[in-house]
């Protein structure tokens, strides 16, 4: 008698009033019966069946670490992917929302590059003062040098105070430099996303 009809015996000899849980024992067979397995003898689930042994429900058996573990790695990744998709779409409609063609695109493009480089100007005409004043301090702390006398603390203070700003005002450029070049590369990826989205006829 082959497995399938002792299955199906063994189906019709249990209890029509309760469902019936099917599930492969330690030591590789198939069991049946009308009460769930206990967790220790269906390591590998457990399929709930209903009278006419069709599968009601699929029980998962115990995971080990490493599959545990996969399979968080596997529902984190699907997160993430679903996370960026709603990010895109949310970003795609703001685009849609904001721009009819990629000549309003260049003009805010424009408008804030305008905006930051009046800024860079602005630190850069401090640091040409800052740097002066610098030199005229670095000059007064040479003479004390070569006249063989100690440098005055407030002087020494004052070096290193135009100093620390100094550096303060190259970071601030530095800043302002890189978020002209962004500014410019997210025009020229929201042109390019903006024809996808709306079709040739956005390019202008």
């Amino acid at each position: 008698m082959s497995r399938l009809h002792i299955a199906l015996i063994t189906l019709i000899a249990l209890p029509t009033v309760a469902d019936i849980y099917k599930w492969v024992d330690e030591n590789g067979k198939v069991q049946y019966s009308d009460k769930p397995p206990q967790t220790q003898q269906a390591k590998k689930g457990v399929t709930e069946l209903d009278k006419q042994g069709m599968t009601v429900k699929q029980i998962e058996g115990a995971l080990t670490p490493e599959q545990r573990a996969a399979k968080e790695a596997e529902a984190a990744k699907a997160r993430e992917a679903q996370n960026k998709a709603q990010d895109q779409r949310r970003r795609d409609q703001a685009l849609l929302n904001s721009y009819s063609n990629t000549a309003e695109i260049d003009e805010v493009r424009d408008r804030n590059v305008e905006a930051l480089q009046a800024t860079v100007a602005s630190d850069q005409s401090r640091r040409e003062a800052m740097q002066k004043r610098l030199d005229e301090y670095n000059k007064q702390a040479s003479q004390y040098a070569t006249a063989k006398k100690p440098v005055p603390a407030d002087l020494t203070s004052s070096i290193a105070s135009r100093q620390a700003e100094l550096a303060k005002i190259n970071e601030r450029i530095a800043a302002k430099q890189q978020e002209i070049e962004q500014t410019k590369q997210h025009a020229e990826e929201d042109k390019k996303r903006l024809i996808e989205l709306r079709g040739p006829g956005a390019k202008r």
